[in-house]
């Protein structure tokens, strides 16, 4: 469990060093808050998606949020998982399946890469998370993963048209049958497509209830994380 007292945050990114000393950054907001678990996966096996993070509360362990590790110093989440708290109010937990225990000082294995063209509709994806089973339903103690379905932000945008959420050009959107998507606690985490973190968990109402899944478009924000995560 990495101790994260020294973490700031800018956007969708969340720093830190191996020895646990993060680069001072200034905070910059701009998302919004989820009702965002992976309902309908299964259980993850070992290795299938190692650059998973878990985001917890320092007081009660409750894991509030996923991410991805992107390098050996920095990983990637949604600004709304962080932004009301305080860098000593939360841990972040790498090298576990297990909601509950287990889990490494952060060691650097296998970094997500960021995505090097934009994604297109219909590719199949992962998503994994430790988010709801449902919107009435517990959290599961394993990682739960699902194989989704993308929509480029026109698709989503045709889908969502009664929603009083608009979709831009920075987000994306993922589909699938009635019962399976993203719920509470999955926000953070990276959507892999073609071995890249293609998206982060942004928001969904309701969950896995047939209605597209939104998440942050990581190409759109090549360049800006590019230039906010360069070595002092």
């Amino acid at each position: 469990m990495m101790d994260v007292s020294k973490i700031s945050f800018i956007l969708l990114l969340v720093a830190w060093s191996v020895q646990g000393d993060a680069e001072a950054l200034a905070s910059k907001t701009g998302g919004q808050e989820p009702e965002t678990r992976v309902v309908g996966g299964k259980d993850a096996p070992e290795g299938l998606v190692p650059h998973q993070v878990a985001l917890k509360t320092t007081k009660d362990g409750w894991t509030f949020c996923g991410a991805a590790v992107i390098s050996d110093r920095w990983i990637l989440t949604a600004a709304h998982c962080v932004l009301s708290l305080k860098p000593s109010e939360f841990t972040a937990v790498v090298g576990t399946l297990s909601r509950t225990k287990g889990g490494t000082t952060y060691e650097i294995s296998k970094p997500l890469p960021l995505p090097t063209k934009d994604i297109k509709s219909g590719l199949s994806c992962i998503l994994s998370g430790w988010g709801k089973l449902g919107e009435r339903r517990n959290s599961p103690d394993k990682l739960q993963y699902l194989y989704v379905k993308t929509l480029n932000s026109d698709d989503c945008t045709r889908l969502r048209r009664n929603s009083p959420v608009k979709i831009t050009s920075k987000q994306m959107c993922t589909l699938n049958t009635y019962g399976e998507g993203t719920c509470q606690g999955d926000s953070g985490g990276s959507l892999v497509c073609n071995g890249t973190s293609a998206g982060i968990v942004s928001f969904n109402w309701p969950c896995a209830n047939n209605f597209p899944d939104t998440y942050a478009n990581t190409y759109n924000y090549n360049s800006w994380i590019g230039e906010n995560t360069k070595s002092p």
